[in-house]
């Protein structure tokens, strides 16, 4: 079986067992046509998401105290940054003490991940500024400055896209690539995470919309990127905790 990192890695892997490869320039044709089909199908989600902004806030929004006011609380909590680095970094390090090197592994991939896409989200929604539904400003795209005053990190302008949906949907699309049955359970907790956003006003459709695009791609493109880096700094930590083990364990022996 192949282990988590290497499935991961998959996808990105040249399959050995196909005949001779075309011309290079087919390659790169066929590359450029899957990314233009991708960007232009995206496109088209994201303005059909705008369109259906107002509709989907009215059935959404929640305006009085109840469970599902409470329970969106406590996700939108739960897709903060820090409570995933929090819960990333403990659950690495625990499962690296006990020695289960390919599960660590995978928890601090799927966690930076998550913190990846959602900084890159925090990036972009600073300097587009767009208002919150909440906002008292009219709604639309301020940029970084707007009467008279830089508004970057200004929480009033800071909608599109959504920081927590990015995040939790950079992190399940981790976990998916990883393994398809956690990756399904980890969609939900996105799932619920983004309806939290919509459902305490913070954010519009198309803002979950958005970071949805974001953090799917952006997991897949770090995926490319990070998981070779971190294999390679894993197995040196790997081997580092092995050779102070045994370097422990003769001194000890020798004690004896």
């Amino acid at each position: 079986m192949l282990k988590p990192f290497e499935r991961a890695l998959q996808p990105c892997k040249p399959d050995l067992r196909a005949g001779p490869a075309g011309p290079a320039w087919h390659t790169d044709k066929d590359r450029v046509h899957r990314a233009l089909f991708w960007l232009l199908l995206s496109l088209v989600v994201l303005l059909l998401a705008f369109a259906a902004d107002g509709t989907v806030s009215r059935l959404l929004t929640l305006n009085s105290s109840t469970f599902l006011k409470s329970l969106a609380v406590w996700a939108s909590k739960s897709g903060e940054g820090w409570v995933i680095a929090a819960v990333g970094a403990a659950g690495s390090l625990l499962l690296f003490m006990f020695r289960r090197f390919s599960a660590s592994r995978a928890v601090f991939f799927v966690a930076a991940t998550g913190l990846l896409t959602g900084a890159a989200a925090t990036v972009i929604r600073s300097l587009l500024g767009r208002t919150r539904p909440t906002s008292h400003e009219l709604q639309g795209f301020y940029g970084v400055w707007h009467d008279s005053h830089w508004i970057i990190g200004k929480y009033e302008f800071g909608a599109f896209p959504s920081g927590h949906a990015a995040t939790v949907i950079g992190l399940a699309t981790a976990v998916w690539l990883i393994d398809r049955r956690l990756g399904a359970l980890a969609a939900l907790y996105a799932l619920l995470v983004s309806w939290s956003r919509i459902a305490l006003g913070a954010h519009h459709f198309s803002d979950a919309v958005a970071a949805g695009i974001l953090g799917i791609y952006g997991a897949h493109l770090i995926s490319a990127r990070l998981v070779p880096s971190v294999q390679s700094l894993a197995r040196n930590l790997q081997n580092a905790w092995r050779a102070r083990k045994q370097v422990w364990e003769s001194s000890h022996e020798v004690r004896r």
